[in-house]
C-alpha cells in the first residue's frame, strides 16, 4: 500500500480541533477509524477518537498513545466493518509537520493527521504517511469535506 490521500469530514476534523485544543498545552493524541478506499492509496476517515498520552515526562513535545486505547479503537472498529485507518497528535505551539521523533516512529499503511495548537485555539491540519523507501513521514493529500448545512 502507498498511501497518498486522506479525506476527512467535518466531524472528524472538529473532533481532532477539539481533543487537541482541550489536550493544550500538552500533546493531544487519539486513532482515525475509517476504511482504507480504492487499490489502497487512500483512506476515509469516520471519526476520531482521543487516546491517553503516556509521556508524562515530556506532554508538552511527546506522544506514547496507550495500547488499550488503541486496542479499544480497533475493537470497536471491527465490530462496525471498520479500520483503524491511521493517527493524529496535536503540536502545541509548534508547526503542523512531523518531527524527527514522530517519523521515527511512524508506522506504514497508517495516516498521521498532526494540528497545530497555540492558546488561542488551533490552527494547521496536515496530513502525512510513511514513506517505505525513507521511512520518514512525508506529505499526503488532506481532503476536507465541508460541514453540512
Amino acid at each position: 500500500m502507498n498511501l497518498l490521500a486522506v479525506h476527512l469530514p467535518a466531524s472528524a476534523r472538529d473532533a481532532i480541533r477539539r481533543l487537541a485544543e482541550a489536550a493544550y498545552p500538552n500533546e493531544g493524541c487519539g486513532v482515525l477509524i475509517g476504511l482504507y478506499e480504492g487499490e489502497g492509496d487512500g483512506v476515509a476517515v469516520g471519526e476520531a477518537t482521543s487516546a491517553r498520552n503516556l509521556w508524562t515526562e515530556r506532554l508538552a513535545d511527546r506522544y506514547d498513545m496507550d495500547p488499550a486505547d488503541i486496542q479499544a479503537a480497533d475493537r470497536s472498529a471491527r465490530a462496525r466493518g471498520l479500520d483503524v485507518v491511521g493517527f493524529w497528535h496535536s503540536h502545541p505551539d509548534h508547526p503542523a509537520r512531523p518531527s524527527q521523533f514522530d517519523s521515527d516512529r511512524s508506522w506504514l499503511d497508517y495516516v498521521y493527521l498532526i494540528i497545530n495548537t497555540v492558546v488561542a485555539g488551533s490552527g494547521d491540519l496536515n496530513a502525512f504517511a510513511s514513506d517505505r523507501e525513507s521511512g520518514g513521514l512525508t506529505p499526503i493529500t488532506l481532503r476536507l469535506e465541508d460541514a453540512q448545512p
